[in-house]
């Protein structure tokens, strides 16, 4: 007995002239566990999308009859409305995100591959913008800038990619060490490139970091595109992975795993690097509310490096 299995809705494809050539079509890897109303908004914004030759994969992680039938239900509300393509995979068991997006990725038919996380959603230029962006560039893959959301639809957060000046893989390994070229719905790839060096790790917490690390030392041409095109939500009141404990847990492993890297690196970026991670514990503590972990991570990311600590505060202001 196989672990997934597939329902496949494909519409007869048409050949559409994409400028000079056909137009490509990207695959768009949703993975979703124990989201419902979360899912129903992330797949209505990929209905917006003005690029249509898109194929949508939703891999659902739940294996559990109740939650099965949420995401169901979703999918039955959208489905005929995508233009394409649509592909629902159900895990008979819970495999984690980072397996679960390799089994869309598997799954995947087009020129290009880019994620949505259940709980984000795309604006309706996203893959418009980042696949005319890679073509001009004829990059393996790209990254976006990205925009943070409270559950109150406020923004708390603006990450841009400014640190990138140069695209080489020892620059392009140290900005990602330092600043993190992250943000799971921020990437996009050439289908090609990314199954070389075989998508992500078996790594839940911090699977979007290991990924573009394997895809900067598989030394592929690497594109930056200056704009944002996603809202992507961070979660106060509940603790799922990319919160609460679980987000303590893994940013400390994923500390623990950069040292192992630090003789690349000099003396003020190892600072850099370690204020950094103090910042985010300090962060991760201040949206579950814990004042005293807040105060004791702020003052160690303070003193690791002062004037770092300070252009970090203004930048996320």
């Amino acid at each position: 007995m196989t672990d997934t299995s597939i329902i496949v809705n494909n519409q007869k494809e048409k050949k559409v002239h994409y400028k000079s050539g056909i137009q490509p079509r990207v695959s768009i890897v949703v993975a979703t566990y124990r989201r419902d109303t979360a899912l129903n908004k992330a797949l209505l914004s990929l209905i917006c999308q003005t690029y249509k030759f898109i194929e949508v994969i939703v891999v659902d992680d739940n294996a559990d009859d109740i939650w099965n039938k949420k995401v169901v239900d979703n999918i039955t509300k959208v489905q005929s409305q995508f233009h394409q393509g649509f592909i629902y995979i159900q895990n008979k068991k819970n495999m984690g995100s980072a397996e679960t997006r390799n089994i869309g990725i598997k799954a995947a038919s087009g020129e290009y591959i880019t994620f949505l996380d259940d709980d984000d959603i795309y604006l309706p230029n996203k893959i418009k913008n980042q696949l005319e962006h890679m073509l001009e560039m004829d990059s393996d893959y790209s990254l976006t800038d990205l925009d943070l959301y409270n559950e109150s639809d406020r923004l708390i957060e603006k990450r841009n990619r400014k640190y990138i000046k140069k695209t080489s893989i020892d620059d392009l390994f140290r900005y990602h060490f330092m600043y993190h070229m992250t943000g799971t719905d921020t990437i996009m790839f050439k289908r090609i490139y990314l199954l070389s060096f075989g998508g992500f790790s078996p790594i839940d917490v911090g699977d979007e970091f290991y990924l573009m690390q394997k895809a900067i030392e598989a030394g592929g041409k690497f594109s930056y595109l200056p704009v944002c095109d996603i809202k992507a939500y961070v979660h106060t009141k509940t603790d799922g992975l990319s919160s609460g404990e679980s987000k303590i847990n893994g940013e400390n492993a994923l500390y623990e795993y950069k040292k192992k890297y630090f003789s690349k690196f000099s003396k003020k970026d190892i600072r850099n690097i370690k204020m950094r991670h103090y910042a985010v514990l300090a962060f991760a503590e201040l949206r579950r509310k814990k004042a005293f972990a807040f105060l004791k991570n702020s003052f160690c990311s303070f003193i690791t490096s002062p004037v770092d600590f300070i252009k970090l505060i203004v930048a996320t202001i």
